[in-house]
């Protein structure tokens, strides 16, 4: 609300100089015809001509800030969903379609923005304007005039709260159906190569022409409100209300309490109390839309992560400090019970112990708990009771940040960013040399590939990844690790996609990886387990 202050200040520097100018003019009629015998004064003609370049600076300030204001406001806000995006996790993140929280980060926080720039402030300001203008009007023409048109007053923020709540409905349904028409999109636009082998690229095409078809409808019932909300202030209460001033002037003048000048500038200053109305229908789109992407931001802003940092962190003991903590295993689970919201168990009392160095392997069924085990060890879930240790750690009572500096992960499928090979090593380790870069690839079994690429390090990926074949893309990802180095590396079904040749290379590079590491493995595939110290099965 302060940021708005320069904003509304303006508006009203605008209007008081708007309303003197209209004064003067008044009172320079009333000279001029020479009702009061008197010749204009010569500060009257620097008043005439001066508050006009006062009221048209003030008036192009408005929007020059309201403009810088959205600008930043925008950035601020898309920070803001980024980041609790990323505080929300991977598993809350997985309940929002990509599509729809693009759209919200995009197109709603610049509506939201607008909103906020260019309808809040200024509208604050036309508000609140015309009592100053109500005020000048009695002070230097007539209270009686006022008084009675101050009467009227109330009808605008009445107007303003029927306007919006008859199309506040209107507006939402209209973000909805963008929101779902952009995730709609982005499926289509991912799923292109499924969509087009299964021959539905045409019955997908149907369903974005029909989600089209259902975003303009509702486009096009909010401009039709926009239009509605100009006809009635331009061709109803404004025409009305201008009427009853001069009215109004009409008569305090024939019963000699104000001269014709006085009453002109009467009928002037009125026009400025439509100031309100008048913005309204100018903006009413942009007002109605952002007042439903703030909403829309604010709902997403309030999910709450599955996990979050404890209140009060306990220090991390040093693994020399006493014996207890030297000798406790680098990985234990103990007692863990955990399900997925309301749904059945997924680990009840679940155990498990890692020694330092050692390489456990989890078999067992699809959906017994394995992935879950994997995802408990990197803190995006928290177990519903017992403990999951680190380093003779609780990880309830640590930083998450701490936690997953522990871990390293190499996962069934890489992700990959649209960038170069270099930037996506550098996601690991962000001031590594060239040099390391190449290490982690030699370490990886990429190094002689990446050295016979024409821009080597700088070679794009392509979008996910797709420049790279799924065995690149998994040693990639393994180079990763190698860059960060963390004591514990945990592998989930890292060999699940590629072929018998990749499956080779991975494990080699795998068992270099795991050298000196705590390692947990899951896979149903025998050769990615064999050189497990210890296989322990997973059962529902």
């Amino acid at each position: 609300m302060i940021a708005r202050l320069p904003v509304v200040a303006l508006s009203w520097v605008q209007a008081v100089a708007l309303a003197s100018f209209y004064i003067v003019i008044g009172s320079l009629a009333a000279q001029l015809a020479y009702l009061d015998g008197a010749a204009p004064e010569p500060m009257a003609w620097v008043a005439l001509f001066g508050l006009p370049v006062v009221a048209g600076l003030a008036a192009w300030g408005v929007p020059f800030l309201s403009a810088r204001d959205q600008a930043a406001d925008e950035a601020a806000e898309r920070h803001r969903i980024i980041r609790h995006v990323f505080r929300l996790g991977a598993a809350q993140r997985s309940r929002e379609r990509t599509g729809a929280i693009i759209s919200t980060a995009t197109d709603g926080t610049e509506r939201a923005a607008a909103y906020r720039g260019t309808f809040l402030g200024p509208m604050i300001g036309s508000m609140t304007a015309p009592l100053l203008v109500l005020l000048m009007m009695g002070w230097f023409l007539d209270w009686t005039v006022a008084a009675w048109t101050a009467l009227a007053l109330p009808v605008i923020p009445l107007a303003l709260g029927g306007f919006q709540a008859a199309f506040r409905g209107v507006s939402r349904r209209y973000r909805e159906n963008g929101r779902i028409f952009a995730a709609k999109f982005l499926d289509a636009i991912q799923g292109l190569p499924t969509l087009r082998l299964m021959n539905a690229d045409k019955a997908q095409g149907r369903e974005l022409t029909k989600a089209a078809e259902e975003l303009r409808r509702h486009v096009m019932r909010l401009l039709a409100g926009n239009q509605l909300m100009l006809f009635v202030v331009d061709s109803l209460f404004s025409i009305a209300f201008i009427a009853a001033v001069a009215g109004l002037s009409l008569w305090r003048i024939a019963a000699g309490a104000i001269g014709p000048g006085q009453g002109l500038a009467l009928v002037l200053c009125g026009t400025l109390l439509l100031d309100p109305l008048d913005r309204i229908g100018q903006f009413f789109y942009i007002g109605m839309g952002g007042m439903a992407s703030v909403k829309e931001i604010k709902n997403l802003l309030a999910e709450q992560p599955a996990v979050t940092d404890p209140p009060a962190s306990l220090p991390v003991a040093d693994a020399a400090a006493t014996p207890e903590v030297a000798t406790a295993p680098a990985v234990e689970l103990a007692g863990v019970d955990f399900a997925y919201g309301d749904g059945p168990p997924v680990l009840t009392g679940f155990d498990l112990r890692a020694e330092r160095g050692e390489h456990v392997a989890l078999v067992g069924p699809s959906g017994a708990g394995k992935t879950t085990v994997a995802e408990l060890l990197q803190g995006n879930l928290r177990p519903g009771n017992g403990q999951v240790r680190l380093f003779g750690q609780d990880a309830a009572h640590q930083p998450l940040a701490w936690q997953r500096q522990q871990l390293g992960v190499v996962a069934q499928h890489t992700y990959l960013f649209t960038a170069t090979l270099r930037d996506n090593l550098l996601v690991a380790d962000p001031n590594a040399s060239d040099q390391h870069l190449m290490e982690a690839l030699a370490a990886a079994d990429l190094a002689d590939f990446v050295a016979e690429l024409p821009d080597g390090l700088d070679t794009q990926v392509g979008e996910r990844g797709l420049a790279l074949s799924g065995g690149q893309s998994q040693r990639l990802g393994i180079a990763r690790a190698f860059l960060k180095d963390a004591p514990i590396l945990v592998l989930d079904e890292p060999t699940a996609h590629v072929d018998l040749a990749s499956e080779r290379a991975i494990l080699g590079a795998l068992d270099r990886l795991g050298a000196d590491k705590t390692v947990i493995t899951i896979s149903h595939r025998r050769a990615t387990i064999g050189h497990a110290d210890r296989i322990m099965e997973v059962t529902p």
